[in-house]
């Protein structure tokens, strides 16, 4: 459940039909595809409610993916009642889940959505909540030391900021550091792409061989990073 600003009534024939891409499909919703396919994922039944800012209706629709399969159904009923216009908010709720998770899983899904979301977590733009626990990023310590070639010399602390023109409105920015302890799980680059992370996600960062060498080097357990990218295509799966 979120509280954001809802879904329209003028967008929800869209908003449930596969692979319809929305009018700004510059955020996060780009494709069309993600709610759907990762709630028929879950579960074979269904539902969503929501409330549009400004609107005065909630409107709820319901699947059973066997039925309409079964029955080639083309049209979902909505089921409408009317809310204050003050409440803007959308509400999923999967039942008879194909398989439910538990114990480590459900620490590895929080680890996860927190690394995922952690650009929004951070900046204070979303707080996202399992089980009425709101998630948390922890950032790796970066190595403050002095440097190799002075070891006498000043502390440093051993962190780069990158800003790459690829040209034709391709372009990588972030940083690349140095962690303060190894970590043969934690370390690797973090690739993001409208702020949302896709590639690099919490135990299964993104160590290219080119830059991080075989496993049992330096590079490849404590250099770690957050890679920008900008102009890059991808696919609905990222």
């Amino acid at each position: 459940k979120d509280n954001a600003a809802g879904i329209a009534e003028s967008d929800y024939a869209r908003a449930f039909r596969p692979a319809e891409i929305p009018p700004d499909a510059t955020g996060l919703s780009e494709f069309g595809m993600g709610m759907k396919s990762a709630a028929c994922w879950f579960a074979p039944n269904w539902s969503v409610r929501s409330t549009a800012l400004g609107e005065n209706a909630e409107r709820a629709v319901f699947f059973d993916i066997d039925k309409i399969v079964e029955d080639s159904i083309e049209e979902l009923h909505v089921v409408s009642t009317q809310v204050s216009a003050d409440k803007h908010y959308t509400e999923i709720r999967l039942d008879n889940i194909r398989r439910f998770p538990h114990g480590n899983t459900v620490k590895k899904i929080k680890s996860h959505l927190a690394s995922i979301y952690r650009i929004f977590i951070r900046e204070g733009s979303m707080v996202l909540r399992i089980d009425g626990e709101p998630l948390a990023y922890e950032d790796p310590q970066i190595l403050v030391a002095p440097s190799y070639r002075v070891p006498d010399g000043p502390d440093i602390e051993w962190k780069k900021e990158i800003n790459i023109d690829l040209g034709e409105g391709k372009a990588a920015t972030g940083f690349v550091a140095i962690r303060k302890t190894i970590s043969n799980q934690f370390a690797g680059l973090a690739l993001f792409r409208r702020k949302r992370l896709i590639m690099g996600s919490f135990d299964e960062t993104y160590r290219p061989k080119d830059i991080f060498g075989a496993s049992n080097t330096y590079a490849y357990l404590r250099v770690f990073g957050e890679i920008h990218l900008r102009g890059f295509h991808v696919s609905h799966t990222k």
